[in-house]
């Protein structure tokens, strides 16, 4: 019985201890983004074509990038036919409340998550705000995979579009 006892204490201060549930419109943003940070993502997308010893200050800033942005997840717009497809390859649809910036809050902007990076530690930061004048109400860290391209599709691509005017840094 001692043994039972002690478990559930164990469970339940495992369940009780931590960081808060983040609200789940944000948590779907951040898996979003995170998915495109998979290594198996990453090595098919046009990153590491354009940048192959990219820091994550330089996928911040591809993510943002015309090139980048035609590769990420899109928002969740109730289209069911956009639902399914990326439903099939795994990557989570950003909800339509909640707006994608990089570097510091949009004041103009309610929910958000804000990317960041840490170059040092090789970390992409992603903080989730209810309101930008409050303080963060999530942070989630991801290490920024060193992958190399797997995908001739990519690197046709980056090069089509960079020729057409595309650019794959956005800051």
């Amino acid at each position: 019985m001692k043994i039972i006892t002690a478990l559930i204490c164990c469970i339940c201060l495992s369940a009780c201890s931590g960081e808060p549930d983040p609200p789940p419109e944000l948590d779907q943003a951040a898996r979003s983004i995170a998915w495109s940070l998979k290594p198996m993502t990453l090595s098919q997308s046009t990153f590491p074509v354009v940048l192959p010893n990219g820091t994550p200050k330089q996928f911040v800033s591809w993510y943002f990038s015309t090139l980048g942005s035609a590769e990420r997840p899109g928002y969740d717009t109730g289209d069911e036919m956009e639902r399914e497809m990326a439903n099939v390859i795994g990557a989570p649809l950003v909800p339509m409340d909640v707006a994608i910036v990089h570097t510091r809050p949009d004041t103009a902007k309610q929910k958000q998550i804000v990317m960041t990076w840490d170059d040092s530690r090789r970390l992409v930061i992603l903080e989730g705000f209810l309101d930008p004048q409050q303080s963060p109400v999530m942070r989630r860290e991801f290490e920024l995979p060193n992958v190399q391209s797997t995908s001739e599709l990519a690197r046709i691509t980056a090069q089509s579009n960079l020729e057409m005017g595309a650019t794959y840094q956005a800051f």
